[in-house]
Protein backbone atom coordinates (compact mmCIF):
# COMPACT_ATOMS: atom_id res chain seq x y z
CA UNK A 1 0.00 0.00 0.00
CA UNK A 2 1.43 3.67 -0.84
CA UNK A 3 1.97 6.34 1.67
CA UNK A 4 2.09 8.99 -0.40
CA UNK A 5 -0.37 11.74 1.14
CA UNK A 6 0.48 14.23 -1.49
CA UNK A 7 2.13 15.19 -4.67
CA UNK A 8 3.73 17.74 -6.75
CA UNK A 9 2.60 19.06 -10.28
CA UNK A 10 4.92 19.20 -12.76
CA UNK A 11 5.60 23.01 -13.80
CA UNK A 12 4.28 23.10 -17.00
CA UNK A 13 3.85 27.08 -16.96
CA UNK A 14 6.57 28.24 -16.96
CA UNK A 15 7.54 25.54 -20.57
CA UNK A 16 4.83 27.63 -22.39
CA UNK A 17 6.11 30.27 -24.33
CA UNK A 18 2.16 31.06 -25.45
CA UNK A 19 0.54 33.98 -23.59
CA UNK A 20 -2.95 33.59 -22.49
CA UNK A 21 -5.82 35.70 -23.42
CA UNK A 22 -9.73 35.92 -23.15
CA UNK A 23 -12.44 36.34 -25.20
CA UNK A 24 -13.62 39.85 -24.45
CA UNK A 25 -17.56 38.71 -24.08
CA UNK A 26 -16.39 35.40 -23.01
CA UNK A 27 -18.37 35.25 -19.55
CA UNK A 28 -21.22 37.05 -20.66
CA UNK A 29 -22.02 34.28 -23.57
CA UNK A 30 -20.83 31.33 -21.78
CA UNK A 31 -24.06 32.49 -18.91
CA UNK A 32 -26.10 32.33 -21.74
CA UNK A 33 -24.92 29.26 -23.27
CA UNK A 34 -25.49 27.41 -19.66
CA UNK A 35 -28.92 28.99 -19.87
CA UNK A 36 -29.85 27.08 -23.56
CA UNK A 37 -28.76 23.71 -21.98
CA UNK A 38 -31.17 24.63 -18.95
CA UNK A 39 -33.96 25.42 -21.48
CA UNK A 40 -33.50 22.76 -24.56
CA UNK A 41 -33.66 19.91 -21.69
CA UNK A 42 -36.52 18.26 -20.22
CA UNK A 43 -35.68 17.67 -16.97
CA UNK A 44 -33.16 20.04 -14.98
CA UNK A 45 -32.28 19.72 -11.51
CA UNK A 46 -30.96 22.08 -9.11
CA UNK A 47 -27.73 19.32 -9.61
CA UNK A 48 -27.35 19.89 -13.04
CA UNK A 49 -27.50 23.65 -12.87
CA UNK A 50 -24.58 23.81 -10.49
CA UNK A 51 -22.97 20.80 -12.09
CA UNK A 52 -22.74 22.87 -15.20
CA UNK A 53 -22.16 26.07 -13.88
CA UNK A 54 -18.74 24.04 -11.78
CA UNK A 55 -17.49 22.55 -15.39
CA UNK A 56 -16.67 26.04 -16.62
CA UNK A 57 -16.60 24.54 -20.48
CA UNK A 58 -17.59 28.73 -21.84
CA UNK A 59 -14.56 29.30 -19.39
CA UNK A 60 -12.03 26.80 -21.57
CA UNK A 61 -13.96 28.06 -24.78
CA UNK A 62 -13.33 31.69 -24.01
CA UNK A 63 -9.39 31.00 -23.71
CA UNK A 64 -9.45 28.92 -26.64
CA UNK A 65 -10.99 31.12 -29.20
CA UNK A 66 -10.13 34.40 -27.90
CA UNK A 67 -10.55 35.91 -31.69
CA UNK A 68 -14.12 34.76 -32.86
CA UNK A 69 -16.91 36.66 -33.18
CA UNK A 70 -19.93 36.46 -30.39
CA UNK A 71 -22.20 35.12 -32.65
CA UNK A 72 -19.75 32.50 -33.82
CA UNK A 73 -18.46 31.85 -30.02
CA UNK A 74 -21.87 31.21 -29.04
CA UNK A 75 -22.25 28.32 -31.04
CA UNK A 76 -18.71 27.04 -30.07
CA UNK A 77 -20.11 27.44 -26.53
CA UNK A 78 -22.84 25.32 -26.70
CA UNK A 79 -20.79 22.41 -28.77
CA UNK A 80 -17.93 22.25 -26.24
CA UNK A 81 -20.44 22.24 -23.33
CA UNK A 82 -22.15 19.23 -24.84
CA UNK A 83 -19.19 17.36 -25.32
CA UNK A 84 -18.41 17.97 -21.66
CA UNK A 85 -22.03 16.75 -20.61
CA UNK A 86 -21.18 13.73 -23.19
CA UNK A 87 -17.53 12.85 -21.66
CA UNK A 88 -19.40 13.03 -18.09
CA UNK A 89 -22.33 11.31 -19.02
CA UNK A 90 -20.19 8.59 -20.76
CA UNK A 91 -18.37 8.20 -17.42
CA UNK A 92 -21.19 6.89 -15.74
CA UNK A 93 -22.46 5.10 -18.40
CA UNK A 94 -21.85 1.14 -19.27
CA UNK A 95 -20.34 -0.06 -23.00
CA UNK A 96 -23.90 -0.68 -24.45
CA UNK A 97 -25.03 2.57 -23.60
CA UNK A 98 -22.36 4.89 -24.72
CA UNK A 99 -22.89 2.89 -28.06
CA UNK A 100 -26.72 4.23 -27.57
CA UNK A 101 -25.11 7.75 -27.07
CA UNK A 102 -22.88 7.65 -29.99
CA UNK A 103 -25.67 6.78 -32.29
CA UNK A 104 -28.28 9.74 -31.00
CA UNK A 105 -25.61 12.23 -31.41
CA UNK A 106 -24.18 10.90 -35.11
CA UNK A 107 -27.97 10.87 -36.13
CA UNK A 108 -28.42 14.72 -34.68
CA UNK A 109 -25.71 15.82 -36.82
CA UNK A 110 -26.01 13.76 -39.91
CA UNK A 111 -30.13 14.48 -40.30
CA UNK A 112 -30.00 18.03 -38.74
CA UNK A 113 -33.05 19.45 -40.00
CA UNK A 114 -35.41 16.99 -37.82
CA UNK A 115 -35.64 14.07 -35.53
CA UNK A 116 -35.26 10.63 -37.28
CA UNK A 117 -34.54 7.90 -34.99
CA UNK A 118 -33.06 4.99 -36.44
CA UNK A 119 -35.12 1.97 -36.49
CA UNK A 120 -32.09 -0.72 -37.71
CA UNK A 121 -32.22 -4.25 -35.59
CA UNK A 122 -30.52 -3.74 -32.19
CA UNK A 123 -30.00 -0.20 -32.79
CA UNK A 124 -33.62 1.33 -32.01
CA UNK A 125 -33.71 4.89 -30.85
CA UNK A 126 -36.73 5.68 -28.87
CA UNK A 127 -39.08 7.54 -30.88
CA UNK A 128 -39.28 10.64 -28.02
CA UNK A 129 -36.16 12.18 -28.55
CA UNK A 130 -33.88 12.70 -26.25
CA UNK A 131 -31.88 15.53 -24.68
CA UNK A 132 -28.11 14.69 -26.13
CA UNK A 133 -29.73 14.94 -29.46
CA UNK A 134 -32.43 18.18 -29.81
CA UNK A 135 -29.23 19.63 -27.87
CA UNK A 136 -26.94 18.49 -30.83
CA UNK A 137 -29.38 19.21 -33.88
CA UNK A 138 -30.34 22.71 -32.08
CA UNK A 139 -26.15 24.06 -32.30
CA UNK A 140 -25.16 22.12 -35.22
CA UNK A 141 -28.08 23.60 -37.32
CA UNK A 142 -26.55 26.99 -35.92
CA UNK A 143 -23.44 26.16 -37.06
CA UNK A 144 -23.93 24.61 -40.42
CA UNK A 145 -24.69 27.75 -42.50
CA UNK A 146 -20.95 29.36 -41.92
CA UNK A 147 -19.05 26.37 -41.51
CA UNK A 148 -17.23 25.23 -45.31
CA UNK A 149 -18.46 21.95 -46.30
CA UNK A 150 -15.17 20.06 -45.27
CA UNK A 151 -15.11 21.69 -41.83
CA UNK A 152 -18.09 20.52 -41.61
CA UNK A 153 -16.90 16.77 -42.83
CA UNK A 154 -14.34 16.56 -40.99
CA UNK A 155 -16.03 17.58 -37.62
CA UNK A 156 -18.23 14.99 -38.16
CA UNK A 157 -16.21 12.52 -38.67
CA UNK A 158 -14.07 14.05 -35.73
CA UNK A 159 -17.13 14.19 -33.17
CA UNK A 160 -18.01 9.98 -34.59
CA UNK A 161 -14.18 9.28 -33.03
CA UNK A 162 -14.67 10.78 -30.36
CA UNK A 163 -17.57 8.93 -29.67
CA UNK A 164 -16.02 5.60 -31.04
CA UNK A 165 -13.04 6.51 -27.94
CA UNK A 166 -15.42 7.10 -25.45
CA UNK A 167 -17.27 3.98 -26.08
CA UNK A 168 -13.32 2.36 -25.98
CA UNK A 169 -13.14 3.97 -22.32
CA UNK A 170 -16.00 2.59 -20.94
CA UNK A 171 -15.45 -0.87 -22.31
CA UNK A 172 -11.85 -0.60 -20.35
CA UNK A 173 -13.59 0.47 -17.34
CA UNK A 174 -16.29 -2.36 -17.60
CA UNK A 175 -13.59 -5.14 -17.51
CA UNK A 176 -10.54 -3.06 -15.66
CA UNK A 177 -8.35 -3.48 -18.50
CA UNK A 178 -5.15 -1.50 -18.53
CA UNK A 179 -3.95 -0.63 -21.71
CA UNK A 180 -0.02 -0.10 -23.14
CA UNK A 181 0.90 3.42 -22.56
CA UNK A 182 1.02 3.55 -26.66
CA UNK A 183 -2.55 2.32 -27.00
CA UNK A 184 -3.93 4.66 -24.68
CA UNK A 185 -2.16 7.81 -26.11
CA UNK A 186 -3.90 6.74 -29.69
CA UNK A 187 -6.90 6.12 -27.21
CA UNK A 188 -6.71 9.56 -26.02
CA UNK A 189 -6.12 11.49 -28.80
CA UNK A 190 -9.59 10.22 -29.58
CA UNK A 191 -10.80 10.95 -26.57
CA UNK A 192 -9.77 14.49 -25.64
CA UNK A 193 -12.37 15.75 -27.79
CA UNK A 194 -9.57 18.00 -29.06
CA UNK A 195 -10.19 17.09 -33.01
CA UNK A 196 -13.24 18.21 -33.48
CA UNK A 197 -12.57 21.00 -31.50
CA UNK A 198 -9.39 21.75 -33.43
CA UNK A 199 -11.89 22.01 -36.77
CA UNK A 200 -13.85 24.27 -35.00
CA UNK A 201 -10.74 26.77 -34.92
CA UNK A 202 -11.30 27.34 -39.09
CA UNK A 203 -15.22 27.86 -38.01
CA UNK A 204 -14.18 30.64 -35.40
CA UNK A 205 -11.68 32.23 -37.63
CA UNK A 206 -14.26 32.31 -40.55
CA UNK A 207 -12.35 30.59 -42.95
CA UNK A 208 -11.31 26.80 -44.35
CA UNK A 209 -8.00 25.59 -44.82
CA UNK A 210 -7.37 23.87 -48.12
CA UNK A 211 -7.34 20.07 -47.94
CA UNK A 212 -3.47 20.44 -48.83
CA UNK A 213 -2.49 22.22 -45.92
CA UNK A 214 -4.83 20.33 -43.28
CA UNK A 215 -3.06 16.90 -44.69
CA UNK A 216 0.39 18.06 -44.71
CA UNK A 217 1.89 15.57 -42.73
CA UNK A 218 3.55 18.37 -40.61
CA UNK A 219 0.18 20.07 -40.04
CA UNK A 220 -0.92 16.62 -39.01
CA UNK A 221 2.42 16.54 -36.35
CA UNK A 222 1.62 19.86 -35.03
CA UNK A 223 -2.25 18.99 -34.50
CA UNK A 224 -1.14 15.76 -32.40
CA UNK A 225 1.38 17.76 -30.39
CA UNK A 226 -1.39 20.43 -29.55
CA UNK A 227 -3.43 17.66 -28.90
CA UNK A 228 -1.19 15.26 -26.56
CA UNK A 229 -0.53 18.46 -24.73
CA UNK A 230 -3.88 18.91 -23.87
CA UNK A 231 -4.95 15.79 -22.87
CA UNK A 232 -1.66 14.77 -20.87
CA UNK A 233 -2.09 18.08 -18.72
CA UNK A 234 -5.29 17.03 -18.36
CA UNK A 235 -4.53 14.05 -16.89
CA UNK A 236 -2.05 15.42 -14.88
CA UNK A 237 -4.65 18.12 -13.15
CA UNK A 238 -7.38 15.59 -13.26
CA UNK A 239 -5.41 12.73 -11.83
CA UNK A 240 -6.21 13.33 -8.07
CA UNK A 241 -9.85 13.76 -8.74
CA UNK A 242 -9.81 10.45 -10.99
CA UNK A 243 -7.80 8.33 -8.51
CA UNK A 244 -10.28 9.25 -5.73
CA UNK A 245 -13.29 7.43 -7.78
CA UNK A 246 -11.06 4.86 -9.18
CA UNK A 247 -11.26 5.55 -13.08
CA UNK A 248 -8.10 4.60 -13.97
CA UNK A 249 -8.21 6.01 -18.05
CA UNK A 250 -5.50 8.36 -17.29
CA UNK A 251 -2.10 9.22 -18.36
CA UNK A 252 -0.52 8.80 -14.87
CA UNK A 253 -2.48 5.44 -13.90
CA UNK A 254 -1.58 3.88 -17.03
CA UNK A 255 2.25 5.32 -16.32
CA UNK A 256 2.39 3.77 -12.90
CA UNK A 257 1.13 1.01 -13.69
CA UNK A 258 3.28 0.26 -16.98
CA UNK A 259 6.58 1.45 -15.88
CA UNK A 260 6.30 0.21 -12.38
CA UNK A 261 7.02 3.93 -11.15
CA UNK A 262 5.26 5.75 -7.83
CA UNK A 263 2.44 8.63 -8.18
CA UNK A 264 5.59 11.48 -7.98
CA UNK A 265 7.70 9.49 -10.81
CA UNK A 266 4.73 9.03 -13.01
CA UNK A 267 3.59 12.86 -12.42
CA UNK A 268 7.70 13.50 -13.78
CA UNK A 269 6.97 11.47 -16.40
CA UNK A 270 3.73 12.56 -18.03
CA UNK A 271 5.06 16.06 -17.44
CA UNK A 272 8.28 15.25 -19.56
CA UNK A 273 6.03 14.25 -22.43
CA UNK A 274 3.94 17.58 -22.41
CA UNK A 275 6.98 19.41 -22.60
CA UNK A 276 8.31 16.90 -25.77
CA UNK A 277 4.82 17.37 -27.03
CA UNK A 278 5.13 21.36 -26.95
CA UNK A 279 8.86 21.12 -27.78
CA UNK A 280 8.04 18.96 -31.16
CA UNK A 281 5.58 21.46 -32.17
CA UNK A 282 7.62 24.28 -31.98
CA UNK A 283 10.52 23.04 -33.86
CA UNK A 284 7.58 21.36 -36.87
CA UNK A 285 6.48 25.20 -36.68
CA UNK A 286 9.51 26.02 -38.00
CA UNK A 287 9.40 23.62 -40.89
CA UNK A 288 6.22 24.24 -42.27
CA UNK A 289 6.61 25.16 -45.50
CA UNK A 290 4.80 28.45 -47.36
CA UNK A 291 1.86 28.57 -49.30
CA UNK A 292 2.10 31.94 -50.79
CA UNK A 293 0.75 34.99 -48.69
CA UNK A 294 -2.99 34.16 -48.34
CA UNK A 295 -3.00 31.08 -47.50
CA UNK A 296 0.40 31.28 -45.04
CA UNK A 297 -1.83 34.10 -42.91
CA UNK A 298 -4.75 31.73 -42.65
CA UNK A 299 -2.44 29.22 -41.61
CA UNK A 300 -0.91 31.55 -39.12
CA UNK A 301 -3.88 32.15 -37.72
CA UNK A 302 -5.27 28.78 -37.27
CA UNK A 303 -1.36 28.20 -35.39
CA UNK A 304 -2.50 30.87 -33.03
CA UNK A 305 -5.94 29.02 -32.29
CA UNK A 306 -3.64 25.87 -31.53
CA UNK A 307 -0.88 28.01 -29.35
CA UNK A 308 -4.13 29.48 -27.65
CA UNK A 309 -5.39 26.17 -27.08
CA UNK A 310 -1.97 25.13 -25.53
CA UNK A 311 -1.64 28.49 -23.45
CA UNK A 312 -5.49 28.48 -22.33
CA UNK A 313 -6.26 25.00 -21.63
CA UNK A 314 -3.32 25.54 -18.87
CA UNK A 315 -4.61 28.66 -17.68
CA UNK A 316 -7.98 27.24 -17.03
CA UNK A 317 -7.35 24.54 -15.47
CA UNK A 318 -6.21 26.96 -12.41
CA UNK A 319 -9.51 28.68 -13.16
CA UNK A 320 -12.35 26.34 -12.91
CA UNK A 321 -12.81 24.52 -9.42
CA UNK A 322 -13.00 21.16 -11.10
CA UNK A 323 -9.77 20.05 -10.57
CA UNK A 324 -8.55 21.43 -7.27
CA UNK A 325 -11.65 23.00 -5.52
CA UNK A 326 -11.03 26.00 -3.67
CA UNK A 327 -6.88 25.33 -3.41
CA UNK A 328 -6.71 26.02 -7.21
CA UNK A 329 -4.81 29.18 -6.42
CA UNK A 330 -2.93 27.49 -3.38
CA UNK A 331 -1.98 24.66 -5.80
CA UNK A 332 -1.25 27.31 -9.46
CA UNK A 333 1.78 29.05 -6.68
CA UNK A 334 3.30 25.79 -5.14
CA UNK A 335 2.08 22.98 -7.43
CA UNK A 336 1.61 20.67 -4.05
CA UNK A 337 -1.44 18.32 -4.16
CA UNK A 338 -3.37 16.56 -1.14
CA UNK A 339 -4.02 13.22 -2.05
CA UNK A 340 -7.27 12.71 -2.26
CA UNK A 341 -8.90 9.03 -0.40
CA UNK A 342 -10.50 6.60 -2.61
Amino acid sequence: RSTITAFQVPDLQSHCPFPAAYHKNGDAIATVSEKWVENGCRVFTAAMRRHIAGLGAGQLAAYCYNQCSDERFRIICDFMLVLFLLDDLSDDLMTKDTEILADVVMNAMNFPESYRPTQTRGKEQPQLESDASILTRDYWTRCIPDAGPEVQARCIENVELYLVAVHEQARHRDTNEIPTTEAYIDLRRLSSGCKPLFDLLEFSLDMQLPDYVIENPLMKTMKDCVNDFVAFSNDIFSYNVEQSRGDMHNLVAIIMNNDNLDLQGAMDRAGDMCRAALDKYIETKAKFPSYGAEIDSQVAAFLRGLESWISGSLEWSFVTPRYFGNKRHEVKKTRWVKLLSR
